[in-house]
Formats: structure tokens, sequence, C-alpha cells
């Protein structure tokens, strides 16, 4: 970024907010939504990326069409002398983790992952049953919010 420093304002929290449901949309097409030329908005969205307030451009899945039948939270709370063997386990795990967030609490975590069935689901907690305990919430329904 150049010396001069940019302060966000409506229209950068607007490209976010848009962005954030519609990663594919065009520069002109969300020029459109804001009131800027695309070339205008090309520039906003390159100053927020270089901001690191957007980092990424995600894809959300399709669960069961995709093949994933189970949609599940598990919430592990490791022992502190298992720290870098979970984070090993998890950088080379092949389960589909979404994400794997720590969170606050004594060493706890919270990975959101997909599964092809309960059985796969029960086979992958067994795996980090070694790490911790673990709790399992399951997806039932991802409720989506309307654009504003």
């Amino acid at each position: 970024m150049s010396g001069k420093e940019h302060r966000l304002d409506k229209i950068d929290d607007a490209i976010v907010r848009i962005l954030s449901y519609d990663g594919r949309i065009s520069m002109k097409d969300l020029g459109a939504k804001i009131h800027l030329s695309g070339q205008a908005t090309k520039n906003r969205v390159e100053q927020l990326e270089d901001m690191g307030i957007i980092q990424r451009y995600t894809v959300n899945i399709n669960c069961p069409v995709y093949g994933y039948k189970v949609h599940a939270l598990i919430q592990l709370t490791i022992q502190l002398t298992n720290k870098t063997a979970f984070s090993d386990f998890i950088q080379n795990c092949e389960s589909p983790i979404l994400h794997c967030y720590q969170i606050t609490g004594d060493n706890t975590y919270v990975i959101d992952s997909l599964f092809s069935s309960m059985e796969e689901l029960q086979s992958f907690m067994e795996k980090l049953e070694k790490y911790g305990t673990c709790k399992v919430n399951i997806i039932l329904k991802d409720i989506t919010f309307k654009q504003k």
C-alpha cells in the first residue's frame, strides 16, 4: 500500500458484505451495487486485499450434493503435551477439514469437517481422542442469510 493510509468507510463495508455473499461477482456488477465504476471498485477491492481485510475467496460446499452426508463441528480440548502432535495431525489429515480454530479455553480447538458417513466420523473421532477430549455437534441445517 502507498504512504497514504486508507480508512474504511461505508463503501468498503458494502464491498466486504457483498463479496462474502458472492465472491464471484464481477467488478462491474459489484460497482453497480455500490455506485462506483468497475475500475474504481477493483481498486477498492485491491486495497482491502493489501490491508489483509480480504484474504481469500472460498467455496462453500453443498455437503449432500458433493457426497458428504455428515457435517460436524468437533470441539477438542487437548493436553498441553499433545499440542505439537495435534498440530502435525491436523496439517497432514486426510479427512476434509474446512476449518480448525483455536478458541478461548484451556487448549481448546473447534474442527469444522465433512464426512461421507457416521462411520467415517467415528473413525476420525477415534484418531482425535488420543490428543484429548472431544464433543461433537452435527450440523442439521445451514441457515442462509439474505444479502442486505
